[in-house]
């Protein structure tokens, strides 16, 4: 196989999992996926990193 043959060849994206199949989610599993997404952004909200994690000088 010659290098220009291996450039025409058409390639897929690694992530095309191709159509969506099956049925559709329950919107009642929807809700409670929402309810815990918006319950674990509040935990990580209220504890913010530390602006400064330096130890303080001993000036």
């Amino acid at each position: 196989m010659k290098r220009s043959d291996r450039q025409s060849e058409a390639k897929a994206p690694a992530n095309d999992n191709g159509q969506a199949g099956g049925e559709p989610f329950d919107p009642r599993i929807r809700r409670v996926a929402e309810a815990i997404g918006r319950h674990l952004a509040r935990e990580h909200a209220k504890h913010p990193p530390p602006v400064n994690d330096n130890e303080p000088r001993g000036e």
